[in-house]
Formats: structure tokens, C-alpha cells, sequence
């Protein structure tokens, strides 16, 4: 073990670094030396703890990624290595040194080289040579180049083994270089010249990423570090059941248990029930697990947080997570369901702070980070392990291979397997034998995969010891008569949201609510009574007696208005049945996911695991999937009347294209609204495009790809029997969300908004002979996401059957850049383009919407200048 003085000197050095990186981010100033892109960048703040740990000699094989795969039949071994090498050389961080400037790190990255295939025979089954190699540590100042090894253990059965370091990569990098792989081989054992499609395209660069998180972090910094330290204060580590072993510090164990595949579609069905995602029930299952085990009540597990929901983060191979501390109060909490309302609460709540560095929190926690023995605040973990992935090599036969470095970056770590195709799921505590021993660590992996298992079937079990009884009081003003219907929905709310039953005069605030909560609490109730609502009525009328007074007040003013007008019926059918929304996450499908709630509609949203916690609005279900995986596309169906896929790759056609035929495969009923964009036009040769407009060339691949699923989908809807299919054509969309945000700052329009915000001048897009029309004027067509969504939402309750356009309204370049500039101070002033060769915002057209005019009428607060100054407000 580390030596008392040697840990302090060590912690002395590590807090030094990171004061200067602070510095160097409050100033403004990246962590580098100067350069612009291309040049030497910072490294991104997971990267920058990573080299600090290296530095302090604690980097070793604890970061090394081994990524391995049993290959059988005839495997072209120049075939992999040309596919490796054109891999390296296409993603820069596969090619990166991490070399230091005065203590300041910094990516450089070096020329493309051939990457080399090592062949060996194997000893015995070839562990002894993988393990070996997957061990073998790197140095990060030299370039910590992927290294491939082949184990031989026939002709035609092999090992490949590819290991990386973790600066370089996470998982969602391994799953993009899995394709990319496998594009790249078939291409060279088929002989086919050229790049495989999709790969002919720049990608994108981590050195970018880094360099923009460290502009973006400077602001959000402080106030950030400001919520972390404020909800960490007084936390301590998890007190682990038995004392630390003598020795082993870092050495680590894995113990596994199966599991049936009832319990696990069972604890699915719980998190259904609970608006949680089955990451966030086992994170429920291991404060549990704690709670009975150790009988502490204010207990804190971290997990991994992902950045790749960002717009354009999706495709770049490089390190992008964060850890998260998730502390949950668990006292007086009854039984597992009443746990994992809490528990989902605290994840949701942590997932909005998601982008402030964990390693900056525990500095500024400082000794209030570890305990007495040295042992860090986040000491515990829990995750849900997917099936692995291996790599997919043409005409062989390929099965992922696991490899145990033996090491382990926490004390105790909870798991949930998926089942693979040898094994059935499993629970899996994995350990540092200087923490815990084998005995301890095997009883905590038997309570925690009973505790799984009985969940599964029962979320109301009770935990090991009773909540205390509440003694409930009248409040001044409410009589204290029986409640009825709309109050019990209340206190049942209330007990979902809070974690306890409340009881008729349960006071909001002595339950632990707070404004955010209220906002929850009201879109709930909105959502199954069918009256109007808000937060502040929330925080006004704080006990279940008196909003279910006000509720009933509200439903005797809407009947009698109804019988004042006569009955008049609301405005067109309205379905009852869920709508399945895909994109939930993303800048339209926030918005949507809001009109529906505010319509009283129930609602699916299909989103990857990793995002599941961005659709925090109830009433809201939570189906798991990915564009990329057409099985879970097809399921998300189950039950719907009406779909809106509002979900967009941007950047993989193909994807987007393949996702659309999946979809309309499970398809069988109610509405299909797709969100399309005026790109699908092209370029005509009119100034006023209607929406009988026809599509003329040049096209982009993004448009071409909307205008081919709007086919697909015509051809889908004209096989009979499914209901109404509606294409909306989008233009430019703005609103205050993050993903909004970044297409303003980073996407089409990002030269403009950056150059104004350097002072630089902004150089307006070419005016451009397109169309030939004589008119000058140059600009975009854009939508407010709020009017966005009410169209679509109309188009699932009452389908256009066709293809309609949604605009808001157009903007000209010149005078968003004026405003560009106002907004953000500058004074770099405006000036034209130089050439018109490079037009890629040159927009001559005019769009009309007509059908869709009602829904995007103007409301306060939509204009065009309003909702840019909103957007950078944030």
C-alpha cells in the first residue's frame, strides 16, 4: 500500500494541478498552449483526471481498455490491419500524445502510420498471452496508440485482441469503431476501392470537443461546483460492512449469481411503474441492498453519466463521461417502491448538473471527501452491463471475448448483466480486496440479487425496517371532511413524488418538496384529471385537503362554463390512446413531449438508456432504443394509437433511413406524423415554395434521406388499414433547450453566432444567384419548437394526409446577425461574403405554411428575437 507520506504528497500535487486548471478555465485560457484548431488542444476534463492519475503513478492497466474477439474462419489478417490503420487515421484521438507544457498538459496529436497486427501462437487456451497484452500499460507522453494482437489457435480460429487506453476512448466510442471496423475490412476483403459509405465524410475531432467543453465550462463553473457542494455537504462514504484487509489496495474480485429472465422483465415492469428506466431500478436495488446491510439512512453511489446526447457528439470516438454523486435520502422510506421514487428523483435532479467535473466537486469539498481512512466519497457504483459486443469481421464467425484486468477503480461496484447468448442475466458485485474480503463481499451479492429478485415481483416489499408511523394534523381553513376522489389522487401523487404517504394534511414543504418538485407534481395531476394546474398553486396549497378544494372549485367552474356555452364540443376528435414519440430528448421532442402532457395525453417516449433521464415529464412511459437498432424501433409500437418520430441522427442518412423502415414495420395502426425538413425541397426554381412544391436537385444527403422516408412512408400508409401518415417539413428550429442551443452555437448557423461572440466581424452568407430571380434578399426560414409541436401534436389528433410545411416565419441573415451582435456585445461589426462559392446557408426561398397556419400563429414570448435572446441566456 501507499505510504502515509507519499499519499500526501501525492493529494498535494493532484489539488495543485487542478487549482491550475480552474485558473486556466476561469481565465478563459485552455489548459494548453496556444493553438488554434489543428494545433495543440486542452484535454477535456475526464482526460485531464486521467493524466493526472498517470502522473501520480497510479495509471498502470487500471485504465486500459481490452477489447476482444474470438475469430472464426479465414481471417485476412492485411485486411485487418489496413482497416485498423484507415481507423486510426480517420479518428485523431487514436493517434494522440499527451505531453505538458509547465505542468499544463496538452493533445498533440501525430502523423498517420501504419498500425501493425502482432501474430503469436497461443499457450494452452491463449489467456496467458491476452491478459499479458491487455495489462501492458502505456505511455501517455509517447502516444498511447491502439495496440492489436492476434492469438493463432488454428489456421482458422483466432483471438484479436485491440486494446486502448481509456483517455481515448469510453464505450460509446467502442460501439462507433465496431462499424467502422467492420465496413473497413469488408471492404478490403471484397476489394472494393475507395472509402465504405459514411466514411468518406470528416469526422468529428475530440480535440474539438475538448476545446469546446473548456469555453463552455468557464461560465456554468461556479454555479455548477455551487449545487454539487451544497448537495454533498455532510455526506460521508458508504460504511462498507467489514473493515479493509491488510494489502490488496486496488485489486479486484468479481463474484456473480444468476438471475432469471422473469426477474428481470419483472424489475423492467417496476421501473414502467415507476417512470424509472432499469438502470435507475438496480441503482434502487443497491441503496437497498446498503440500507439493509449497513443501516446507513444517507447513503451516496456514484455512476457514469454520458455527454453523447450533445448535437454532434453522437459519432466521435473519445472519452465522454462524467461521474455523478447520487445521494439519496432513504429515511423513513417503507418499501422498494417508495425507494426508487426517491432514487429516481435524486438521478434526475444529479443529470441536470451532469456537465461539472467530478474531480473539481471533490476539490472543493475538500477533506470533506474522504473518511478518517483515506476511502472517497463515491467508493460504491452500480451499472446495468449490456450485452458485450465483439467485432463483426465478414465471412467469419465472431463471439466477444472477456477480459479481467483485475483491477477495480471502486470499492464495490453493484451489476446487472444482460443475458448473452451462453449465459442467462446475472447479479455481480465486483470488489477491491483492500476494501472488503471474498466472504463479506459474496453476502452482499446474495442480498442484493434476492432483494432483485423479490422486487422483481413485488416492488411494494418492505424493507427491513419500517418507516414511523406519521401523525397527521388539520390545517387551519380546510375542513377536515372525506376527501373524495380527487383528493385521494392527490395524496397519491404526493406519495409517489415524495416517497411516503402524506396523509389528507401532509404539508408539501415538511415533506421534503421544493419548487421543481411542485412543477412534477402539478403535470401529474394535470394529467389524470384533466384540470388545469401549476406549480405555484402547488406551493400555494400545500396539503392534499386544500389543492383537492381547488381542484374541485376548478371542476365546478368548468362545468358550468360548458353549460354556459351550451356544450359546445371541443375542437376535432381527440384520441385517448398513448402516443409514441421518438427523439424525447432531443430540442422538437422536448417540446412535443410538453404539448402532449398539457393535452392530456399519454405518452411513450423511445429513447436510448443513456438519455432515458432527459423525459423527466410524467405521464410519461419509458420505452429503451436506439435508431440504430430496429428490433427496439418495431417494439416501442406495442399498445400505441399514434406515433411522432421527431428522431434525427443528422449526421448517418443511412441510419435515419434504415430507422424509418423499422418504425413503419411495426406500424399497424393510429397516426404517423414524421418530422421532415425543408431540405427535402432541395433547391427549386421558385421563390415562394408551397407545399405542392415538387423537389428538385441539388439535394443534400440530410434532405435526401427526409425526402426518401417520406416515400417510404406513403408507400406504408397506401397499404391500407394503418390510419393517417402526415410529413412535416421543418425549417430552422429555436427554443431555450439544450440541444437547440448547441445548433445555434455549433451547427448550420454556429460561424455566425461565433464570430459574434469572439468580436470578430460576421461575414454574412452569400446572397447567390439561387434561384435565378432577380431577389436579393437572404435568410432562413425558422419555427419556434413550442409552435412546432402544437402542429404536430394537431397533425397525430387529426392527420393532414400528406405532407405539410410548419414555418414560423423567415429571418434575414443580415438582420439576425445585427441582433447576433447586439445580444452578444460585440462590436465586430457585418460584412458580405467575398465569394459565392461556399454557400452552405444560402437560402433564396420563401416557405409557406397553410395548413398547419392556426398551430403556429405567433404566441408571446415566439418572435424570433425573443426566443434567440432566451437561448442565450443559457
Amino acid at each position: 500500500m501507499t505510504a502515509v507520506p507519499d499519499a500526501a504528497r501525492q493529494e498535494a500535487l493532484l489539488r495543485l494541478a487542478r487549482q491550475r486548471g480552474r485558473t486556466a478555465a476561469a481565465t478563459g485560457r485552455a489548459s494548453a498552449p496556444a493553438g488554434g484548431a489543428g494545433g495543440p488542444a486542452p484535454l477535456s476534463h475526464a482526460q485531464h483526471r486521467m493524466w493526472l492519475m498517470d502522473r501520480l503513478g497510479q495509471g498502470g492497466a487500471l485504465y486500459n481498455v481490452p477489447f476482444a474477439t474470438r475469430v472464426r474462419g479465414p481471417l485476412d489478417l492485411d485486411a485487418l490491419a489496413e482497416a485498423v490503420t484507415a481507423l486510426v487515421r480517420r479518428h485523431e484521438v487514436l493517434r494522440t500524445r499527451y505531453a505538458h507544457d509547465d505542468g499544463e498538459p496538452y493533445q498533440e496529436v501525430m502523423a498517420a502510420g501504419p498500425v501493425p497486427v502482432r501474430v503469436v501462437d497461443a499457450t494452452g487456451d491463449g489467456s496467458a498471452e491476452l491478459s499479458a497484452e491487455a495489462a501492458r500499460p502505456f505511455d501517455l507522453g509517447a502516444g498511447p496508440l491502439p495496440r492489436v494482437l492476434c492469438v493463432r489457435h488454428a489456421p482458422e480460429d483466432h483471438t484479436v485482441l485491440l486494446t486502448f487506453h481509456h483517455i481515448a476512448v469510453d464505450g460509446g466510442s467502442l460501439d462507433l469503431i465496431i462499424r467502422e471496423l467492420d465496413a473497413r475490412y469488408r471492404s478490403a476483403v471484397e476489394g472494393r476501392d475507395g472509402e465504405p459509405d459514411g466514411a468518406d465524410t470528416d469526422a468529428p475531432q475530440y480535440a474539438d470537443f475538448a476545446r469546446r467543453e473548456r469555453a463552455e465550462s468557464a461560465a456554468t463553473l461556479d454555479t455548477g461546483l455551487a449545487y454539487w457542494t451544497e448537495r454533498l455537504a455532510g455526506a460521508r462514504p458508504v460504511p462498507l460492512p467489514r473493515p479493509a484487509v491488510p494489502g490488496g489496495r486496488g485489486e479486484g474480485h468479481v463474484l456473480t449469481t444468476p438471475l432469471t429472465p422473469r426477474t428481470l422483465e419483472g424489475l423492467r415492469g417496476a421501473g414502467r411503474d415507476h417512470k424509472a428506466t432499469l438502470f435507475t431500478v438496480v441503482l434502487a436495488g443497491a441503496f437497498a441492498t446498503l440500507l439493509e446491510t449497513t443501516g446507513g439512512e444517507d447513503l451516496v453511489i456514484g455512476c457514469a453519466s454520458s455527454h453523447r446526447d450533445r448535437a454532434g457528439w453522437r459519432d466521435l470516438v473519445g472519452l465522454c463521461v462524467n461521474t455523478l454523486a447520487i445521494r439519496t435520502d432513504l429515511s423513513g422510506a417503507r418499501d422498494f417502491g417508495q425507494l426508487l421514487s426517491r432514487v429516481r428523483d435524486d438521478l434526475l435532479e444529479a443529470h441536470r448538473h451532469r456537465d461539472v467535473p467530478f474531480d473539481l466537486v471533490v476539490d472543493r469539498l475538500g477533506a470533506a471527501a474522504r473518511d478518517g481512512d483515506g476511502n472517497p466519497l463515491v467508493g460504491v457504483t452500480a451499472d446495468v452491463l449490456p450485452k458485450p459486443s465483439g467485432l463483426r469481421l465478414a465471412r467469419t464467425e465472431c463471439e466477444p471475448v472477456d477480459i479481467d484486468l483485475g483491477t477495480a477503480k471502486f470499492g464495490l461496484g453493484f451489476y446487472v448483466a444482460e443475458a448473452t447468448d451462453r449465459t442467462g442475466p446475472r447479479a455481480l458485485v465486483q470488489y477491491d480486496r483492500g476494501r472488503l474480503d471474498e466472504e463479506t463481499a459474496r453476502g452482499l451479492l446474495d442480498a442484493f440479487a434476492a432483494l432483485l429478485t423479490e422486487a422483481a415481483s413485488d416492488p411494494g416489499r418492505p424493507l427491513s425496517r419500517g418507516a414511523a408511523d406519521r401523525v397527521d394534523r388539520p390545517v387551519d381553513g380546510i375542513p377536515a371532511t372525506p376527501l373524495g376522489a380527487r383528493g385521494e389522487a392527490v395524496m397519491a401523487v404526493f406519495g409517489e413524488l415524495l416517497g411516503e404517504d402524506p396523509g389528507p394534511d401532509g404539508d408539501f414543504f415538511f415533506l421534503g418538496g421544493h419548487s421543481l418538485l411542485a412543477v412534477r407534481v402539478a403535470e401529474r395531476l394535470r394529467e389524470r384529471l384533466r384540470l388545469p394546474l401549476t406549480g405555484l398553486d402547488v406551493l400555494e396549497h400545500r396539503t392534499p385537503r386544500a389543492l383537492a378544494a381547488l381542484l374541485d372549485e376548478r371542476a365546478e367552474q368548468r362545468r358550468r362554463t360548458a353549460t354556459a356555452a351550451g356544450g359546445a364540443a371541443r375542437r376535432g376528435p381527440v384520441r385517448t390512446g398513448t402516443v409514441l414519440v421518438t427523439g424525447g430528448t432531443g430540442g422538437v421532442g422536448a417540446f412535443v413531449l410538453r404539448e402532449l402532457a398539457a393535452r392530456g395525453r399519454p405518452v411513450r417516449a423511445l429513447v436510448r438508456p443513456e438519455s432515458a433521464h432527459l423525459v423527466a415529464g410524467e405521464g410519461i412511459e419509458v420505452a429503451e432504443g436506439d435508431l440504430a437498432d430496429p428490433r427496439s424501433l418495431r417494439d416501442a409500437f406495442t399498445g400505441v394509437d399514434a406515433v411522432i418520430h421527431s428522431a434525427c441522427t443528422f449526421t448517418s442518412p443511412e441510419v435515419d433511413v434504415a430507422a424509418m423502415r423499422a418504425l413503419l414495420d411495426g406500424w399497424h395502426q393510429g397516426a404517423f406524423v414524421f418530422v421532415s425538413s425543408v431540405d427535402a425541397y432541395g433547391r427549386p426554381p421558385v421563390v415562394e415554395v408551397t407545399e405542392d412544391t415538387p423537389s428538385a436537385e441539388p439535394l443534400t444527403a440530410y434532405g435526401r434521406a427526409k425526402l426518401d422516408c417520406e416515400r417510404m412512408l406513403w408507400e406504408a400508409a397506401g397499404t391500407g388499414g394503418r390510419g393517417g401518415a402526415t410529413a412535416v417539413r421543418a425549417p430552422l428550429v429555436w427554443g431555450p433547450h439544450p440541444r437547440l442551443r448547441d445548433q445555434l452555437k455549433w451547427g448550420a448557423t454556429g460561424a455566425l453566432f461565433q464570430a459574434a461572440r469572439s468580436g470578430e466581424p460576421v461575414v454574412l452568407p452569400a446572397a447567390g444567384p439561387v434561384p435565378a430571380s432577380g431577389d436579393t434578399w437572404s435568410g432562413a426560414p425558422w419555427a419556434h419548437a413550442a409552435a412546432l409541436a402544437r402542429a404536430l401534436v394537431t397533425c397525430a389528433e387529426r392527420p393532414a394526409h400528406g405532407m405539410v410545411n410548419a414555418i414560423g416565419g423567415h429571418v434575414g441573415w443580415e438582420e439576425f446577425a445585427t441582433e447576433l451582435n447586439r445580444l452578444l456585445g460585440s462590436t465586430g461589426g457585418i460584412r458580405p461574403a467575398a465569394t459565392t462559392a461556399s454557400v452552405p446557408l444560402l437560402h433564396r426561398h420563401r416557405y409557406r405554411a397553410e395548413a398547419l397556419a392556426e398551430e403556429l400563429v405567433e404566441r408571446p414570448g415566439e418572435d424570433w428575437r425573443s426566443v434567440i435572446a432566451a437561448m442565450l441566456e443559457h
